[in-house]
């Protein structure tokens, strides 16, 4: 069971420049093996290859590293205890690792073509398409 929050803050930009969403968050029924899940993330799709990954909310990285199930992770602590967590990326950028403090639009590394994009509140998830603007 997942516990999901309202965002009710402003917009702010989103991690890839030039995107669609290919898979939302919320309630999802996959047709494959017919049951219904939740999905935490959503899924954005980058239209260029090898696209930059950029921060959305000025914060601290608190973890970048790879990880076994979802490739490349960096997790970014934000004020009123939001976390974006940032999978599936193809490379880390080189100055990104934890405790250090980074602007939104920074570039946090690249993905190639599909990026899972998580926001959490404390113990609550917050649909990320709240969060963020898609043009």
């Amino acid at each position: 069971y997942t516990r999901v929050k309202k965002y009710r803050g402003a917009k702010t930009i989103a991690p890839l420049d030039d995107c669609v969403v290919k898979r939302k968050f919320g309630n999802y029924f996959d047709p494959i093996y017919k049951i219904k899940i939740f999905n935490e993330s959503v899924v954005l799709k980058s239209r260029r290859k090898n696209s930059k990954v950029k921060n959305v909310l000025n914060g601290k990285v608190i973890f970048a590293n790879e990880t076994a199930l979802l490739d490349k992770v960096v997790i970014i602590e934000n004020n009123n205890g939001i976390h974006t967590i940032y999978a599936h990326l193809s490379k880390i950028a080189p100055t990104i690792r934890p405790g250090k403090r980074v602007r939104k639009g920074y570039v946090i590394g690249r993905v190639e073509n599909e990026l899972s994009f998580e926001v959490t509140q404390k113990n609550y998830h917050i649909d990320p398409l709240d969060l963020i603007k898609i043009n």
